[in-house]
């Protein structure tokens, strides 16, 4: 009897190979009627991680008993959570399985299930084949593969990872066209080595000759789970079947069938552990972190799996932070780049990749290598990065959340998985390990504190129960002496002549681990002035937004920030320049200091950030001090550890060096976010100042009468050409036929007064006009005659000049003995160290006028006497006739 179904199928075989040479089955007409007539799938038993039995069915369409084309490939697409573990079964050779049954000797340890394949060419026959566990081919997408004889030929189950879901494809490829199959049930043990399968174990030729051996055939191997039911009871799954023919490749027929409800997911057990550790245990430095996590499997066969993983939380604790630094250099890997839901390798830049990977999982044959990249930022996704592994046929490439908290800037990073799968893949991992790199451009900063710090941790299980949460230490132990805080200065001209236009720069550092700078007063010293004239002020609505125009640019702005050796530089080579624009007055201010920095490093952009300084000008000292906004202290969760600031004015001839070469400093306020405050000063002075010329013209004039006891007008002018020293001090002593009338500074303005502006109208004397080079207008004002609360015998004369800015100029009144008579004087010291071009003052005369004759001064034709001294030391004395009307 065998021999006669053995020379029936051989005959038959013949037949068919011939038909498939001379013509095609039903006519190349009903070609396009292949299609699949039926699907379904069954468990044998639906608890969930239960190591249950899936028999999988599949009939195709026929006329009679001849199929209506020749099935090439068959694929079923199996659900999420459904997955083998082909690793713990031994293996077949595709030499040991052979090119026809006399030939096949699979070892029996490797048969994971029969299937039932029934072929219509020209006989109708079922053949229960051996489905055996092969060697799957190396450097391939195939990650598993499975052998049976399908009749007389040997035919191949490739398995893939579909990209999309980390679901498996099994496909049966190139299956042998002479076969005529119509219809396959096959069968796939849960646990291959059970004595209940031992009937089942056969040859390929025991199959033929329709023989079964006596007994059983028992394996010696452990028994171990080869599938597992999935562990979540929530997702209505199906199975999706294609068939694609040899006559029409292109037009594939698919149906689906729904696979049996998971249930009991309250049985599965989901017990996972975490540890982290630094590879930089400093404080306040760049640090990478090492991660495991241990999810233990349940491989028992009379247990059920151990849930997969559907979501991680991980929290580093409060003080640890994203390090700026390690944006220097570093570029991103986008969705195309690492073909996000593609069977294919990830082609993301060396330059992107920040950490590395390992996963143990019992379903492959080796540890699963890959890399940590950083993902392009999006729109509410400024940072992530891709899991990405290409190894063993496997094309893993997961995104993942950097959540970091805008006030705080605490990091928490979330494995969400993708969002059409609502997790993680359902595939069983017992361990990961995730490393990110460590060095000086680490992404992770530590706190400035030494101490032992808590990881927060939550993993959820597909299986639906609670999610497990924990924490773990991270220890901080070396560079605890870091803090305090003492910045250093360096400001200064860039050409250090008297008297020139100069660039000037400023540079303000912060050592490592100290508290970071919140507001900075700088404060210039006397004589290192602005030129205004003729600078375009940025708009107040633009100076909001920092969106100022060209021609109030001041200069340009870089910044460094991060921990450790390599801070992070801004800008980067190819961003936006950060600029520095003038601006009108803020806060009291006349003028203020618009900075725009566009923040932009490797593939972030935080954003533009806006500062505004207010600049300040003491009337009476006329010495500036520009005072900063508070700094912005976080951008998007990122703390900004500022390591250096510095400012370049370039703008051309609008910083003035001084004209006196005398040792100054220019110093600064710096307050910490801590409440410290700093004073670091720089050390500052100008060079070449006794080469300038100072040639000024000072000329005194009366009107109204020259009579005795006449109170004259006076008028006094001082003019002086561009390119010399500036005045520092000036004396007028009057001729001895001068001298002041008492019965006129009866109702000086005090100083409470004067401070007030609310000097009373009898104070004032006169009115004054300065012109400056610096200025788009003179500055003019009033002169009043201002009390010293007792400090000298008369009150002071004080010119208060106002206009773009407001500048007040004491003169102090006494008398001093000149050959044997007194003279009235008036010395206007401590001047600015500014160029006036014009400089006048006009007092009244009459009943208002300050100064009485005591003298007929057309008849005397008095002198008066003028001391001038430079800023540079120069000095200039002139006893020019007073002017008079006669």
């Amino acid at each position: 009897m065998s021999a006669a179904r053995r020379i029936a199928v051989l005959a038959a075989t013949a037949l068919a190979l011939a038909a498939a040479l001379a013509a095609p089955a039903s006519g190349e007409d009903e070609f396009d009627k292949f299609a699949i007539e039926s699907v379904f799938v069954s468990l044998s038993d639906k608890q969930a991680g239960a190591h249950a039995d899936m028999t999988i069915g599949v009939a195709l369409t026929r006329k009679g008993n001849s199929p209506y084309a020749a099935a090439k490939d068959i694929e079923i697409e199996l659900p999420p959570g459904v997955i083998g573990n082909p690793q713990a079964i031994p293996r077949c050779t595709a030499e040991q399985l052979g090119t026809a049954p006399e030939t096949s000797a699979c070892p029996f340890e490797s048969q994971v299930g029969i299937s039932a394949v029934r072929t219509l060419q020209p006989y109708v026959f079922v053949f229960n084949e051996p489905f055996y566990n092969m060697v799957a081919p190396k450097g391939t997408d195939i990650v598993a593969r499975f052998g049976l004889m399908a009749g007389a030929y040997p035919a191949f189950v490739n398995v893939r990872i579909d990209p999309t879901d980390y679901s498996v494809i099994a496909t049966a490829e190139s299956l042998p066209s002479v076969t005529g199959l119509s219809e396959a049930t096959t069968t796939v043990w849960g646990i291959p080595a059970s004595s209940e399968h031992d009937e089942e174990r056969v040859t390929p030729m025991e199959v033929v000759n329709g023989e079964t051996p006596p007994g059983g055939r028992p394996v010696s191997t452990p028994e171990v789970p080869f599938i597992s039911n999935p562990t979540d009871c929530s997702l209505k799954r199906e199975v999706v079947v294609t068939a694609r023919s040899y006559q029409l490749p292109d037009q594939p027929s698919t149906m689906s069938a729904p696979f049996p409800q998971i249930t009991g997911c309250g049985n599965v057990k989901f017990a996972p552990t975490f540890s982290a550790h630094l590879t930089n245990p400093e404080a306040a430095a760049p640090t990478g972190i090492d991660t495991e996590l241990v999810i233990p499997q349940n491989e028992s066969p009379q247990g059920n799996a151990t849930s997969t993983l559907k979501s991680a939380r991980v929290s580093l604790p409060a003080g640890f932070s994203i390090n700026p630094a390690a944006a220097d250099g570093l570029e991103a890997c986008s969705a195309e780049e690492v073909h996000f839901g593609e069977n294919v390798a990830a082609e993301c830049p060396d330059a992107a990749k920040i950490g590395t990977i390992e996963a143990e999982v019992p379903a492959l044959e080796e540890t699963l290598h890959g890399s940590v990249y950083q993902r392009t930022p999006e729109p509410g996704r400024l940072f992530g990065f891709w899991v990405v592994a290409d190894d063993q046929g496997v094309h893993l490439k997961l995104p993942a959340e950097i959540e970091a908290n805008p006030l705080s800037g605490q990091i928490t990073t979330v494995f969400d998985g993708i969002e059409t799968l609502g997790g993680l893949p359902q595939v069983p991992v017992s361990a990961l390990r995730l490393n990110v790199f460590g060095g000086p451009r680490a992404p992770i900063a530590t706190p400035a504190a030494c101490g032992t710090y808590l990881i927060d941790y939550s993993f959820t299980p597909w299986s639906g129960t609670p999610p497990l949460e924990g924490q773990t230490p991270l220890h901080v132990t070396q560079g605890c002496g870091k803090g305090g805080f003492s910045p250093q200065l360096a400001a200064g001209s860039l050409v250090p002549s008297g008297g020139q236009y100069t660039p000037f720069a400023f540079t303000l550092t912060r050592s490592d681990g100290e508290a970071n700078p919140q507001t900075i007063a700088l404060h210039m010293p006397k004589g290192l002035l602005a030129k205004l004239a003729g600078v375009e002020l940025c708009p107040e609505v633009a100076a909001a937004t920092g969106a100022c125009p060209l021609g109030s640019r001041l200069g340009s702005l870089a910044a460094s920030s991060g921990v450790g050796g390599a801070p992070l530089w801004i800008p980067q080579p190819g961003k936006p320049t950060p600029t520095a624009y003038l601006a009108g007055p803020y806060k009291g201010a006349p003028y203020s200091v618009v900075s725009v920095v566009p923040a932009q490093a490797g593939p972030f952009d935080l954003g533009v950030v806006v500062n505004r300084a207010a600049i300040n000008v003491d009337p009476e000292t006329a010495l500036a001090t520009i005072t900063t906004d508070p700094l912005p202290q976080i951008l998007e969760g990122v703390p900004i550890a500022y390591r250096e600031i510095r400012v370049l004015v370039d703008r051309p001839e609008f910083t003035l060096n001084p004209t006196s070469c005398a040792t100054k400093k220019i110093t600064a306020t710096v307050t910490a976010t801590t409440g410290a405050i700093a004073e670091p000063s720089s050390v500052f002075r100008a060079s070449d100042c006794a080469k300038l010329p100072y040639k000024p013209k000072l000329r005194l004039a009366f009107k109204g009468s020259t009579k005795r006891t006449g109170n004259p007008a006076v008028r006094a002018k001082l003019t002086q050409k561009p390119g010399q020293a500036n005045t520092a001090h000036a004396t007028v002593s009057l001729p001895a036929s001068q001298f002041i009338d008492n019965a006129h500074i009866n109702n000086p303005c005090t100083r409470v007064q004067f401070a007030a502006e609310a000097c009373p109208p009898k104070s004032i004397l006169g009115r004054v006009t300065a012109k400056s080079p610096l200025l788009d207008q003179p500055l003019s004002g009033n002169v009043y005659f201002r009390s010293n609360g007792g400090a000298r015998e008369l009150p002071d004369i004080v010119a208060d000049l106002r206009g773009q800015l407001r500048i007040i100029l004491v003169g102090f009144i006494d008398s001093v003995q000149k050959k044997g008579t007194s003279r009235v004087r008036t010395r206007f010291l401590g001047l600015p160290d500014a160029p006036v071009t014009s400089f006048q003052m006009n007092l009244f005369g009459g009943k208002r006028g300050l100064i009485e004759n005591s003298r007929n001064l057309c008849k005397v034709r008095p002198r008066v006497e003028i001391r001038l001294r430079a800023q540079n030391g120069r000095t200039q004395l002139s006893k020019p006739r007073i002017g008079l009307p006669c």
